[in-house]
Protein backbone atom coordinates (compact mmCIF):
# COMPACT_ATOMS: atom_id res chain seq x y z
CA UNK A 1 0.00 0.00 0.00
CA UNK A 2 1.41 3.35 -1.06
CA UNK A 3 1.55 6.14 1.48
CA UNK A 4 -0.36 9.26 0.29
CA UNK A 5 1.77 12.30 -0.45
CA UNK A 6 1.51 15.27 1.84
CA UNK A 7 -0.17 18.19 0.08
CA UNK A 8 2.09 21.30 0.24
CA UNK A 9 -0.94 23.58 -0.07
CA UNK A 10 -2.62 23.61 3.33
CA UNK A 11 -6.37 24.38 3.69
CA UNK A 12 -5.71 27.95 4.89
CA UNK A 13 -3.61 28.63 1.78
CA UNK A 14 -6.37 27.16 -0.41
CA UNK A 15 -8.89 29.63 1.06
CA UNK A 16 -6.51 32.49 0.38
CA UNK A 17 -5.88 31.36 -3.20
CA UNK A 18 -9.61 31.09 -3.90
CA UNK A 19 -10.26 34.62 -2.62
CA UNK A 20 -7.15 36.13 -4.22
CA UNK A 21 -7.92 34.65 -7.65
CA UNK A 22 -11.05 36.86 -7.67
CA UNK A 23 -9.00 39.93 -6.72
CA UNK A 24 -10.23 39.91 -3.11
CA UNK A 25 -8.51 39.62 0.27
CA UNK A 26 -9.65 37.02 2.79
CA UNK A 27 -11.00 38.24 6.12
CA UNK A 28 -7.80 37.18 7.90
CA UNK A 29 -5.58 38.93 5.32
CA UNK A 30 -7.72 42.07 5.58
CA UNK A 31 -7.58 42.01 9.39
CA UNK A 32 -3.81 41.39 9.49
CA UNK A 33 -2.98 44.20 7.11
CA UNK A 34 -5.25 46.73 8.82
CA UNK A 35 -4.33 45.89 12.42
CA UNK A 36 -0.57 45.84 11.82
CA UNK A 37 0.16 49.47 12.86
CA UNK A 38 -2.21 49.19 15.81
CA UNK A 39 0.00 46.61 17.51
CA UNK A 40 2.87 49.09 17.72
CA UNK A 41 0.58 51.86 18.96
CA UNK A 42 -0.95 49.66 21.66
CA UNK A 43 2.50 48.52 22.83
CA UNK A 44 3.73 52.13 23.00
CA UNK A 45 0.62 53.27 24.89
CA UNK A 46 0.97 50.34 27.29
CA UNK A 47 4.63 51.13 27.92
CA UNK A 48 3.84 54.79 28.51
CA UNK A 49 1.21 53.79 31.08
CA UNK A 50 3.72 51.54 32.84
CA UNK A 51 6.53 54.10 32.84
CA UNK A 52 4.45 57.16 33.66
CA UNK A 53 1.68 55.45 35.65
CA UNK A 54 1.29 58.05 38.41
CA UNK A 55 1.37 60.99 36.00
CA UNK A 56 -1.00 59.21 33.59
CA UNK A 57 -3.53 58.45 36.32
CA UNK A 58 -3.50 62.06 37.46
CA UNK A 59 -3.90 63.21 33.86
CA UNK A 60 -6.84 60.83 33.36
CA UNK A 61 -8.56 62.14 36.48
CA UNK A 62 -8.21 65.75 35.30
CA UNK A 63 -8.85 65.44 31.56
CA UNK A 64 -10.40 62.06 30.84
CA UNK A 65 -13.04 63.73 28.67
CA UNK A 66 -10.23 64.80 26.31
CA UNK A 67 -7.75 61.93 26.70
CA UNK A 68 -10.09 59.02 25.93
CA UNK A 69 -11.36 60.40 22.58
CA UNK A 70 -7.77 61.35 21.69
CA UNK A 71 -6.52 57.80 22.37
CA UNK A 72 -9.45 56.36 20.38
CA UNK A 73 -8.56 58.68 17.47
CA UNK A 74 -4.88 57.72 17.63
CA UNK A 75 -5.77 54.02 17.58
CA UNK A 76 -8.63 53.94 15.08
CA UNK A 77 -7.59 56.59 12.53
CA UNK A 78 -4.67 54.53 11.12
CA UNK A 79 -6.92 51.46 10.90
CA UNK A 80 -9.64 53.37 9.06
CA UNK A 81 -7.13 54.92 6.65
CA UNK A 82 -5.52 51.54 5.95
CA UNK A 83 -8.93 49.91 5.45
CA UNK A 84 -9.81 52.60 2.90
CA UNK A 85 -6.46 52.22 1.13
CA UNK A 86 -6.55 48.44 0.92
CA UNK A 87 -10.20 48.36 -0.17
CA UNK A 88 -8.94 49.93 -3.39
CA UNK A 89 -5.52 48.28 -3.70
CA UNK A 90 -5.20 46.03 -6.74
CA UNK A 91 -4.00 42.50 -6.09
CA UNK A 92 -1.20 41.47 -8.45
CA UNK A 93 -0.61 38.03 -9.96
CA UNK A 94 2.57 36.55 -11.36
CA UNK A 95 4.39 33.28 -11.92
CA UNK A 96 7.84 33.13 -10.34
CA UNK A 97 10.57 30.60 -9.64
CA UNK A 98 11.64 29.93 -6.07
CA UNK A 99 15.11 30.88 -5.00
CA UNK A 100 17.01 29.68 -1.95
CA UNK A 101 14.90 30.59 1.07
CA UNK A 102 16.47 31.50 4.41
CA UNK A 103 15.91 28.55 6.75
CA UNK A 104 16.95 30.22 9.99
CA UNK A 105 14.95 33.44 9.92
CA UNK A 106 11.19 33.53 9.62
CA UNK A 107 11.43 37.33 9.35
CA UNK A 108 13.68 37.12 6.27
CA UNK A 109 12.11 38.00 2.92
CA UNK A 110 10.99 35.19 0.63
CA UNK A 111 13.07 35.16 -2.55
CA UNK A 112 11.85 34.36 -6.05
CA UNK A 113 13.07 34.94 -9.61
CA UNK A 114 11.41 35.83 -12.88
CA UNK A 115 11.96 33.78 -16.03
CA UNK A 116 14.85 36.08 -16.99
CA UNK A 117 16.51 35.74 -13.55
CA UNK A 118 15.44 39.08 -12.04
CA UNK A 119 15.28 38.92 -8.26
CA UNK A 120 11.87 39.46 -6.63
CA UNK A 121 11.73 39.78 -2.83
CA UNK A 122 8.71 39.66 -0.59
CA UNK A 123 9.80 41.40 2.63
CA UNK A 124 6.33 40.88 4.15
CA UNK A 125 3.93 38.02 3.81
CA UNK A 126 0.36 37.41 4.84
CA UNK A 127 0.50 33.83 3.62
CA UNK A 128 1.31 30.87 5.83
CA UNK A 129 4.90 29.69 5.54
CA UNK A 130 5.26 27.04 2.85
CA UNK A 131 8.24 24.93 1.91
CA UNK A 132 9.19 25.71 -1.67
CA UNK A 133 11.31 23.76 -4.13
CA UNK A 134 14.31 25.67 -5.44
CA UNK A 135 13.68 26.54 -9.11
CA UNK A 136 10.09 25.34 -8.80
CA UNK A 137 7.54 27.55 -10.53
CA UNK A 138 4.81 29.12 -8.36
CA UNK A 139 1.56 31.02 -8.83
CA UNK A 140 1.84 34.10 -6.62
CA UNK A 141 -0.69 36.72 -5.55
CA UNK A 142 0.70 39.84 -3.89
CA UNK A 143 0.17 43.53 -3.09
CA UNK A 144 2.52 46.38 -3.98
CA UNK A 145 3.37 48.66 -1.05
CA UNK A 146 5.86 51.49 -0.65
CA UNK A 147 7.94 49.21 1.61
CA UNK A 148 7.99 46.37 -0.92
CA UNK A 149 5.79 43.53 -2.05
CA UNK A 150 3.43 41.72 0.34
CA UNK A 151 2.98 38.01 -0.40
CA UNK A 152 -0.70 37.05 -0.12
CA UNK A 153 -0.73 33.45 -1.38
CA UNK A 154 1.27 31.01 -3.45
CA UNK A 155 0.96 27.54 -4.94
CA UNK A 156 3.12 25.30 -7.13
CA UNK A 157 2.25 25.49 -10.84
CA UNK A 158 2.46 21.70 -11.12
CA UNK A 159 -0.10 21.12 -8.33
CA UNK A 160 -3.19 19.16 -9.40
CA UNK A 161 -5.47 22.10 -8.47
CA UNK A 162 -3.27 24.85 -9.96
CA UNK A 163 -5.66 25.55 -12.82
CA UNK A 164 -8.42 26.21 -10.28
CA UNK A 165 -6.25 28.90 -8.60
CA UNK A 166 -5.55 30.94 -11.75
CA UNK A 167 -7.03 34.48 -11.90
CA UNK A 168 -10.70 34.65 -12.88
CA UNK A 169 -12.54 37.21 -15.01
CA UNK A 170 -13.52 39.00 -11.79
CA UNK A 171 -9.82 39.35 -10.98
CA UNK A 172 -9.23 41.15 -14.28
CA UNK A 173 -12.28 43.38 -13.83
CA UNK A 174 -11.32 44.35 -10.27
CA UNK A 175 -7.69 44.90 -11.25
CA UNK A 176 -8.65 47.23 -14.12
CA UNK A 177 -11.11 49.17 -11.94
CA UNK A 178 -8.61 49.56 -9.08
CA UNK A 179 -5.71 50.59 -11.30
CA UNK A 180 -7.90 53.11 -13.15
CA UNK A 181 -7.72 51.32 -16.50
CA UNK A 182 -11.34 50.25 -16.65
Amino acid sequence: MEKPKRDPVIPEMRQRLIANRDGRLTTSQWFDIIVEPLIILVVLLGLSFIIFSDDMLALFEDASWLILPLIALIIFLPAILRAYRYARAPIQFTRLYAGVQPWWGFWKPMVFYTKDDKLVRFPRRLAPRMLVRINGEYLIYYLEEPGGKVLLSLAPVDHEDAEFWMPTKRFGTRHERRTGRG
